[in-house]
């Protein structure tokens, strides 16, 4: 009768087999940090769009309401992206990526038809493309604001 069990040796080479495998599958599952951060500063500048739509900034004598002006405001800076959330359930964003372009250091705000204007509502509409260049891992992508529509543009 022939006895039906592995060999030691045989284990062995399946164990070798299954670790090569499980390294290879791991290095699948890397946190992609430039496109984290591009979905995280497009989301972001659409809610200041979305904030801005509908909330009139400005009287009708053209002077400011006085309520929440910065309703559909952002900057677009680095510590001003990253700073601490309003509720004590939502987990703090950081960004691994550099930044740069002509958005960088800029403040937006779109108004209550959702065109972004340059600095605050005193400043004139965008009148040409804005991009933002994220660098990581020398890997780079742009988040472009388009001028009067205020459409966000993510370039891969």
């Amino acid at each position: 009768m022939k006895k039906q069990a592995f060999t030691l040796l045989e284990l062995i080479f399946v164990i070798v087999i299954m670790g090569i495998m499980a390294g290879v599958a791991s290095s699948a599952f890397k946190t992609n940090y430039l496109l984290d951060d591009t979905n995280f500063i497009s989301l972001k500048i659409k809610n200041a769009q979305f904030l801005g739509i509908g909330h009139e900034h400005l009287n009708f004598n053209g002077t400011s309401s006085g309520f929440d002006d910065k309703s559909g405001c952002i900057d677009i800076k680095k510590s001003s992206l990253e700073e601490n959330a309003t509720n004590k359930n939502e987990i703090n964003y950081k960004i691994h990526s550099v930044l740069s372009g002509d958005l960088n250091d800029m403040k937006i705000c779109f108004d209550s038809k959702g065109r972004p204007h340059e600095d605050d509502f005193n400043g004139s509409l965008l009148t040409a493309s804005k991009t933002l260049t994220l660098n990581y891992s020398k890997k780079e992508r742009n988040i472009t604001i388009e001028p009067i529509t205020g459409y966000v543009i993510l370039n891969y």
